[in-house]
């Protein structure tokens, strides 16, 4: 389902709810299965960050729980407008007691404005691809004013004109392309090439991880080869649950005599 649908959707039924005299607000408390997440509008970033969620766990485990969540009720659903990367911590935590919750009485219009303009500003603010495509999004969706996208997505007015222009040039199109890069390219009349072979692909992998490497080289120096035990514990908190899948490709990169090394020190213990 589009943005601009799913907006539409909650909206009719935000709206039904009002005109019941439905509540706007609940406990102070919430069950995290009680509470409902739509990525697709209340998510400004493009994913979660596998490290601030580790941070975040580890501050569950030692004092408890975290600040409120941002819930909006909808009639009989309790709909999560920021805070995504705590209730994603509380269920790595396996944290089974209700959370700390505060509530937003405007309409998914508005929250929707707010959810951008509080990850702008939050500890993990959004990067400028987040930023970009999140503006893109309030322009599919079509409801809120230069202005205000560019309030809550942290972009220019300037930019966000280039994107209306975008948008009109694509026509029915538009809503096909989820980034704005791609969306980009489309109304510039180029195409995205979805496929590179395999010759080009690891060509391209090998230039961004020797800039990587560069970019750790210049901040860390020798430290962490010379301090392998700390970088391990750094990398696992960067990673958190992806560590496992880094772990697989780390070890393609061993040599045969290696992997045996390491296995026969594993054998010993």
């Amino acid at each position: 389902m589009s943005a601009r649908t799913c907006l539409s959707e909650l909206m009719g039924e935000w709206s039904s709810a009002r005109a019941a005299s439905a509540a706007t607000s609940g406990p102070a408390e919430l069950c995290l299965r009680d509470i409902e997440t739509v990525p697709e509008l209340f998510q400004p970033r493009a994913g979660i960050s596998e490290r601030h969620v580790s941070e975040l766990v580890k501050a569950i485990k030692a004092v408890g729980v975290l600040d409120p969540v941002t819930i909006m009720v909808v009639g009989k659903r309790f709909i999560l407008i920021d805070g995504h990367h705590r209730t994603e911590a509380y269920t790595v935590a396996r944290w089974a007691e209700p959370v700390p919750v505060q509530y937003f009485e405007g309409s998914p219009e508005d929250a929707l404005l707010v959810a951008g303009e509080a990850n702008s500003k939050a500890k993990l603010p959004m990067d400028n691809t987040d930023r970009q495509n999140f503006a893109w999004r309030l322009v599919l969706i079509d409801r809120h004013s230069i202005s205000k996208i560019a309030r809550a997505s942290g972009t220019s007015g300037a930019q966000v004109t280039i994107m209306r222009r975008a948008k009109r040039t694509l026509g029915e199109q538009a809503g096909d392309h989820v980034s704005w890069f791609r969306a980009r390219l489309a109304a510039n009349g180029k195409e995205y090439v979805h496929n590179k072979d395999d010759d080009e692909r690891e060509q391209w992998m090998q230039q961004v991880s020797d800039r990587y490497a560069d970019e750790l080289t210049k901040k860390f120096s020798t430290k962490l080869a010379l301090n392998p035990e700390i970088a391990a514990m750094a990398l696992a908190s960067y990673f958190g649950r992806k560590l496992p899948e880094v772990y697989g490709f780390l070890r393609g990169h061993l040599g045969e005599d290696d992997r045996r090394a390491i296995e026969v020190d594993n054998d010993d213990f």
